[in-house]
């Protein structure tokens, strides 16, 4: 009785901590929400133009993220924007796209927050979306004069 009591809880441990050493390597949802779009894209066409936040954008995992006129701009010099951003919601559709609504605000005096909707291809290498300083677009619609349109891709 004693050795089937023992086998029994040697098994139940063992059980609990094979679960738990699988949790603890899983990586969370939040995680993988900002995995995917997190590092830097960049779209040539928007170079010295007022487009979202120039020509390149960096994501960083910290909620961060800072923008340049041109692709071959680092540091601090060529900033042309930064600030934070907030995943407010996030779906995969029907076709494995990624959708984020995300709230952003700038580190502009008495600018923002902006409104995000954007899509992140099944393929993690095209970032598009609309922003809108009222509430979050419901679609992306390049043509939508309410909003403004960009598209980067992963660099």
């Amino acid at each position: 009785m004693k050795t089937r009591t023992f086998v029994s809880i040697l098994i139940l441990v063992l059980a609990v901590m094979v679960i738990a050493g699988s949790c603890a390597t899983m990586k969370s949802p939040d995680n993988l929400t900002y995995e995917r779009f997190c590092g830097t894209w960049a779209n040539d066409n928007y170079s010295g133009k007022l487009i979202f936040i120039g020509a390149k954008i960096i994501f960083n995992p910290d909620g961060t993220f800072v923008g340049y006129n041109t692709i071959l701009e680092t540091g601090t010099a060529g900033t042309t924007n930064y600030g934070n951003y907030i995943v407010e919601k996030r779906w995969i559709d029907s076709e494995g796209h990624s959708w984020y609504n995300m709230k952003v605000d700038w580190w502009v005096e008495g600018f923002g927050p902006l409104y995000i909707l954007c899509k992140l291809n099944k393929g993690n290498s095209v970032f598009e979306g609309v922003l809108s300083s009222i509430d979050f677009p419901t679609e992306i619609d390049p043509k939508d004069k309410h909003t403004d349109y960009y598209i980067y891709y992963r660099y």
